[in-house]
């Protein structure tokens, strides 16, 4: 049976730093979305209406859509991985 080692200040750290990470990829996805959509206003012609079909196609539901929603679902898990690994070391330590 292998030891159980929990250094709860060293979980709360990372996992403070991947919900930033997280937040940080939503926004990212948010302003390049934005951007494409006002790129118009300093492009014109075939190669722009392509580009933009292919965006809309291929990569818009990835930014407004897939990303948030897959990147939320993985926050929300690894938080709760978190709280239990805590919960489970009060409960072993029998705080």
């Amino acid at each position: 049976m292998s030891q159980t080692r929990v250094q709860r200040e060293g979980i709360e750290s990372c996992v403070s730093k991947i919900n930033t990470e997280i937040e940080n990829l939503i926004s990212a996805a948010n302003n390049i979305d934005s951007t494409m959509n006002s790129i118009g206003e300093y492009w014109e012609g075939f190669a722009y209406d392509n580009a933009m079909d292919t965006y809309h196609t291929d990569y818009e539901k990835l930014l407004k859509e897939t990303i948030p929603n897959s990147v939320t679902e993985f926050k929300e898990y690894i938080n709760k991985c978190m709280e239990t690994i805590i919960d489970i070391d009060n409960q072993l330590a029998g705080h």
